[in-house]
């Protein structure tokens, strides 16, 4: 319990609470003509940044913000500005409009296992370019250049004809990641192994599926994506042209991933379809580019991508293959467009952070979203215009981001602290709320530094300063949170007419306590952060209340204001979940 008894003090004791989330890697998004999406706690936002991209991107994020963001080409830092020596990385397309990125999957960001700073970037380049720099790695140093970043290794070729897809899979022993692409004009997967030792380039090589070839030598059958659910048991393969005259046909097919040895073997092909096709091409077999499986791995989604309004959900749950294949559902609104560039083309698809499934809309404001991407058939809920970009940016071809999918997976490792400043002391105590950590790293925003669980510390100024708790356990996870204190100058004690009141518990969850031992009558008002004010009750003639608050606020920070005839006491709160 914390007392006040200076009627004029303001902001003598301050708590911040917040918790980490495994999914923090994902929550920041860049991509198409300037646009972006961001997720917090209270769902998606819109924002912009500096991304011109027809297809492909990717990012990285963790509990303190965005770390950075690349189209395969440039890689820029958290304030939108190009990260030193991240010019020119493996996956730019110069046969592309201006050398805009156009590889389906022209990068994957992962983190090195066991590390806080080292970032592997995977890129794959374009048709437009033959697949010339094939797939590549660069590196990226997170501790370098004040904690922007820098490239520290860049365009290191692993596979020559990797064709437009990379994906990733958590190894059987939980650390280690499997980066798996497909070789042009074969049947074979390439599976590399980074460690938390770095980068093993001899791959383990699968022969299995549909050979991945065309006609003549434009490539074009290199696209489509190539993902993995999110336990890394399936890998999911679509080539968007292999329905045309000018490539071999080369239908979607499914595949089963071994996490322990990495080899790949295939598990079954989806027939031809020429269902709800355009006139046109009624003749033919729908093409498929977007693929994506749901959260909880039961559903697989497939989207036609630039070439057709068709989006589908199959139940791998059904039961056999003939079973899975009948439970097809269309998803699509329109499936029959007279005008195929006026409706909505559903493009690719990315499992979110809110639980649900954003769908990219070419050329199109606003993303798609299928609502509850893990039920089956219609009770998924797809709404085609779900969520509007911020003006004058928009999907271009349709690439949305490009994440590791073991990312929304939930985590057994958070790092998560709360800070306490007691009235009258210029100590700070830091509680660590970090669950399966083993050991830490506290930066005090202020150029200290300590490995402490639950460590104190004295600024010597008051201000605002971001305190950041690295956390990590025995084996190779590792997490990290941010937060932003306010450490105020030394409390006045007064006792001007003997107003005397406590409140508690800062943070809150459900309800405030006060006692005001004199029986003072006073108005509580309740602001948000933005002063507006959300609450207001009257008290009087008690020593002790009860404000109930928990089922009425969201977490997040607040300012209570305790009001009597002459005097007013504010102190700033917390609402946690």
């Amino acid at each position: 319990m914390n007392n006040f008894r200076n009627t004029f003090l303001i902001v003598i004791l301050i708590f911040i609470f917040s918790s980490s989330n495994a999914q923090d890697n994902i929550n920041n998004w860049y991509f198409g003509i300037n646009a972006g999406v961001y997720f917090d706690e209270s769902g998606i936002h819109s924002t912009t940044g500096n991304i011109v991209a027809a297809e492909g991107t990717s990012s990285i994020s963790d509990g303190c913000g965005l770390l950075f963001y690349t189209d395969g080409s440039a890689v820029w830092t958290k304030e939108h500005t190009i990260m030193q020596n991240g010019f020119n990385i493996g996956g730019r397309c110069d046969g592309y409009q201006n050398f805009t990125s156009s590889s389906t999957q022209a990068a994957l960001v992962v983190r090195q296992p066991a590390s806080d700073s080292l970032f592997y970037i995977f890129t794959t380049d374009c048709i437009e370019d033959n697949l010339m720099d094939g797939l590549s790695y660069s590196i990226v140093n997170m501790n370098r250049n004040n904690g922007l970043g820098e490239v520290i290794l860049k365009n290191q070729l692993l596979l020559p004809f990797a064709e437009e897809k990379v994906t990733a899979v958590k190894h059987d022993n939980g650390c280690d990641i499997w980066i798996v692409t497909h070789e042009y004009e074969t049947n074979k997967f390439y599976a590399y192994l980074l460690t938390s030792s770095g980068l093993n380039i001899t791959p383990t090589i699968s022969s299995t599926g549909q050979n991945h070839s065309a006609s003549d030598p434009t490539y074009f059958n290199a696209r489509g994506y190539l993902k993995a659910s999110p336990n890394g048991e399936k890998l999911i393969n679509v080539n968007l042209d292999g329905v045309y005259s000018w490539a071999d046909t080369v239908l979607p097919e499914l595949f089963n991933f071994n996490k322990f040895n990495g080899n790949v073997t295939s598990d079954f092909v989806f027939p031809q379809d020429s269902s709800n096709w355009w006139d046109d091409y009624s003749s033919w077999s729908i093409p498929f580019y977007g693929a994506s499986f749901s959260p909880d791995n039961s559903k697989l989604y497939l989207s036609s991508g630039f070439y057709g309004p068709n989006f589908y959900q199959f139940d791998l749950n059904a039961g056999n293959t003939e079973a899975i294949l009948a439970s097809k559902t269309c998803l699509s609104l329109f499936p029959y467009p007279s005008d195929p560039f006026d409706v909505e083309i559903p493009t690719s698809l990315v499992n979110a952070p809110d639980g649900k499934m954003y769908v990219a809309q070419r050329w199109k404001g606003y993303l798609g979203a299928v609502n509850f991407p893990n039920l089956a058939g219609l009770a998924c809920n797809y709404v085609d215009s779900a969520f509007a970009l911020e003006p004058g940016t928009l999907n271009d071809w349709g690439g949305l981001p490009n994440f590791f999918e073991d990312y929304i997976n939930p985590k057994l490792l958070s790092a998560s602290f709360s800070s306490m400043q007691p009235a009258n002391e210029n100590v700070i105590y830091f509680t660590n709320n970090s669950t399966a950590a083993t050991s830490y790293v506290w930066d005090f925003g202020d150029g200290t530094s300590s490995n402490m669980v639950n460590p104190t510390h004295i600024y010597l100024s008051p201000g605002f300063y971001t305190v950041s708790l690295i956390a990590k356990d025995n084996f190779c996870d590792v997490d990290r949170f941010c937060m932003s204190i306010y450490v105020s100058a030394l409390g006045v004690d007064e006792v001007e007419n003997g107003f005397y009141y406590s409140i508690s518990p800062n943070p809150f969850q459900d309800n405030l306590k006060i006692e005001a031992p004199n029986k003072e009558a006073f108005e509580l008002e309740l602001f948000n952060m933005l002063g507006e004010k959300i609450k207001s009750v009257s008290l009087s003639g008690q020593e002790k209340y009860e404000v109930q608050l928990g089922q009425e606020l969201n977490a997040g920070i607040y300012f209570i204001q305790l009001q009597r005839t002459t005097y007013l006491q504010k102190q700033r709160f917390v609402k946690i979940n």
